[in-house]
């Protein structure tokens, strides 16, 4: 544990990301057949929808595959690490495909029927979160999918930032802040994503977006 952690900004671990030299290919892309994508596009088989953009998209393993599980969709994505964007351009010749943040995502109002995130929002600290939930709000049409660290407990929550940098937060409680409805919040089992700290706090998030 680190008390450094404690005070990690959304902007370093931004930053982090921006600057990040990988095989965004062998380290992203290929993980498309991760068991928890597999929940993810299981979630969004459960209401109709047409168009999704995710934020920090990587390189885009979960649209891969939503492609593979669903197909006939309109997908793209924003990632603040123009090397992933490059690859998901390439990889999704269709797509809308930006670099750009999950609290500015330079979209329109209401111009997608779903936003995703998967482990993009557990970066962002609780001075800045409901800033990006407001932009999420702001570009969806219908339903957002959150893959994130949940926990009503705030000493649970605490305990993680502390000891990883990570935010978890009360998904329930913030999203109804938002005016977001019809949330439903399930665990990810230990056999879709086993260890540290996605056995203890990770969890799919859904919820309706409020009418103008």
């Amino acid at each position: 544990m680190s008390l450094r952690n404690l005070f990690k900004t959304t902007h370093q671990h931004k930053r982090y990301w921006a600057e990040r030299k990988i095989d965004w290919n062998q380290a992203y892309l290929q993980t498309w057949n991760h068991p928890h994508r597999f929940l993810i596009s299981r979630v969004l088989q459960t209401f109709n929808w047409l168009s999704l953009i995710e934020i920090g998209c990587g390189s885009g393993p979960n649209l891969v595959n939503i492609v593979k599980t669903l197909g006939g969709k309109n997908l793209g994505g924003v990632d603040v690490n123009a090397d992933a964007i490059e690859l998901a351009r390439k990889t999704f010749k269709d797509g809308l495909f930006q670099v750009g943040s999950g609290d500015n995502m330079m979209l329109s109002d209401k111009s997608t029927d779903v936003v995703l995130s998967d482990a993009c929002l557990i970066y962002v600290d609780p001075f800045q979160i409901r800033r990006y939930l407001k932009e999420v709000k702001r570009v969806t049409r219908n339903h957002v999918v959150l893959c994130e660290f949940h926990s009503k407990s705030f000493f649970q929550r605490l305990k993680l930032r502390i000891g990883s940098g990570y935010n978890a937060y009360d998904y329930k409680k913030l999203l109804e802040k938002e005016g977001f409805y019809d949330i439903t919040i399930f665990k990810i089992p230990k056999e879709a994503w086993p260890g540290t700290p996605w056995e203890e706090f990770g969890h799919i998030i859904t919820a309706k977006v409020p009418k103008r």
